[in-house]
């Protein structure tokens, strides 16, 4: 069979990604009607790498308890409790897994190892690494909560309890480890969700004793909630996520459309959405002292932004497309009859008004920020080049 040879021009973006020297060998296969072209030498995916260095530290902090445990004398150890595995688990496991990610993300800055963290700048870690030790601390409570319910009372001897520690700290090192090597604006994305919705269900759960959605959604951040600490602290923490990746967003999209005057007053609109979505966790409901009226204010506030977002958003990114722009203007009319039937018609009680607000402009957001991670994506990493045929080359 007689094959054409042809060429691609790859730009020195990619062949600097890649490390692709001369005469480097490809694999070019087709995958979902696509073209795909990848390095013959593989270099090590983030679950290689991952299960490659989690020992490390798993070790070494499996070590120092065991050690603990000799010192103190302690021959039995309970799997839950004031003093127990699941304690150490959360205090040095926990310490470990920020060791392993802070290690990793800076490797990734350095480009000793292949991740996106080189896109991801400084001054936004501190909220990224606080945000997978909330949700990693998170995940133990809520193990733990179980496995202590599942196995009341039990303890185990020093080198058993060593052991099971092992296993924890290797999967929290491993999950960390991981994590700081896949961060990407998409992941931050779905963290942003993770947190906000987790938060929101905690503070749920944790006031169902005072039937708080009689009274409204606000209420989970007030000083009559059994533990309104959650709901605020969710929002305020969101808001920094927020912020993080509007940074890391706009900064990619403005290398390509560098003095932006729509993209700025964008980038101005969403983080002040995103800063006032915070002011509501940071100035919860109160009818007496300084800080009285203020959360309905910047609650008020976050509606205007997000009719205004909504209604400008197609002179604001004239490149959206007509789905995003057609779902937009009926989330916008659909805040517009959720207004009506609450406070014309008294239709929808205040949890139900609010509630389905929030979801409503949380859900918007949430697509908007999808949207422009792909605009970023396919202007940053998205190439046009020609395929050209060699003279003269064919092959039998």
């Amino acid at each position: 069979m007689e094959e054409k040879q042809f060429s691609v021009t790859l730009p020195d973006k990619i062949v600097e990604e890649f490390h692709l020297e001369n005469e480097d060998d490809v694999i070019v296969s087709i995958k979902d009607q696509k073209i795909v072209i990848e390095p013959k030498k593989k270099m090590a995916g983030n679950q290689t790498l991952s299960l490659r260095w989690f020992l490390i530290p798993t070790t070494v902090f499996s070590i120092l308890f065991l050690g603990y445990l000799f010192y103190t004398n302690n021959s039995q150890i309970a799997l839950v409790g004031p003093y127990s595995i699941a304690n150490f688990v959360l205090s040095l496991g926990v310490l470990s897994g920020i060791f392993s990610f802070l290690l990793f993300f800076i490797k990734g800055k350095r480009n000793q190892v292949t991740t996106q963290s080189k896109d991801i700048y400084w001054r936004n870690f501190p909220t990224i690494l606080l945000s997978f030790v909330v949700i990693l601390v998170f995940t133990l409570l809520v193990f733990f909560k179980v496995i202590g319910i599942v196995f009341i009372g039990a303890t185990f001897d020093r080198y058993t309890a060593t052991l099971l520690f092992f296993v924890f700290v290797g999967l929290v090192n491993y999950f960390m480890i991981y994590s700081a090597l896949s961060i990407t604006p998409a992941k931050l994305t779905n963290l942003l969700i993770f947190v906000i919705i987790g938060g929101v269900l905690l503070a749920m759960i944790t006031n169902k004793d005072y039937q708080w959605w009689q009274f409204n959604f606000s209420f989970l951040g007030t000083i009559e909630a059994k533990s309104r600490w959650q709901f605020n602290l969710t929002l305020m923490f969101s808001s920094l996520l927020m912020v993080a990746l509007i940074d890391g967003l706009f900064v990619e999209l403005q290398k390509a459309m560098p003095h932006s005057r729509r993209l700025t007053i964008l980038r101005i609109l969403l983080t002040l959405t995103a800063l006032d979505l915070g002011a509501v966790g940071l100035f919860p409901y109160t009818e007496t002292g300084p800080f009285q009226g203020i959360h309905n204010q910047v609650a008020g506030y976050l509606v205007y932004l997000i009719v205004i977002l909504i209604v400008g958003i197609k002179w604001l990114l004239p490149n959206v497309t007509k789905e995003f722009l057609s779902i937009s203007y009926m989330i916008a009319v659909t805040l517009v009859v959720v207004v009506v039937l609450f406070q014309w018609t008294s239709y929808l009680s205040l949890t139900a008004f609010e509630l389905l607000s929030f979801m409503l402009a949380f859900s918007w957001i949430v697509l908007l920020l999808q949207n422009l991670q792909k605009m970023a994506q396919n202007i940053n990493n998205t190439f046009q080049e020609k395929v050209k045929l060699e003279p003269g080359n064919k092959k039998e």
